[in-house]
């Protein structure tokens, strides 16, 4: 399960009031969280942010990723951006390359494009419009 912290809307029109959760990923925006975290309120000048920093550094050790808005909340509370870096695997590190896909050889690729029949017209209004009729192959 991929699970991401980020914030639901709550509050009124033009008075927007956010819960940040933790979520599976797959949820709706104000769907139901996995953990309620704390609350964020743009609008407020007494404490626009409230959060539980220890259980957010415990979902973010665990794998959640934060969301951009998140992210800038969690730095503004002094958790370090290298708490929710994306850990590369073994084949990354060593700088494995990744395969082309196995495709047609060129020479069978200009003769599959060479034997193409013409297209035909799409409508009976095509003469109108100036494309001429194809005359069948034979």
């Amino acid at each position: 399960m991929s699970v991401a912290i980020r914030l639901s809307r709550a509050g009124r029109v033009h008075l927007p009031y956010y819960h940040i959760g933790v979520f599976d990923s797959r949820t709706r925006r104000d769907g139901r969280p996995v953990e309620e975290l704390g609350f964020y309120n743009p609008k407020s000048d007494k404490e626009p942010v409230r959060l539980d920093l220890e259980r957010a550094k415990h979902w973010l050790s665990v794998g959640a990723r934060p969301s951009a808005t998140v992210a800038t909340i969690l730095k503004a509370q002094g958790i370090e951006p290298s708490a929710w870096a994306v850990k590369k695997t073994a084949k990354a590190k060593a700088g494995g390359k990744a395969k082309k896909p196995a495709g047609k050889p060129a020479a069978k690729r200009k003769a599959a494009t060479k034997a193409k029949p013409p297209r035909k017209p799409r409508t009976a209004n095509s003469k109108a419009r100036g494309e001429k009729k194809n005359k069948p192959a034979g």
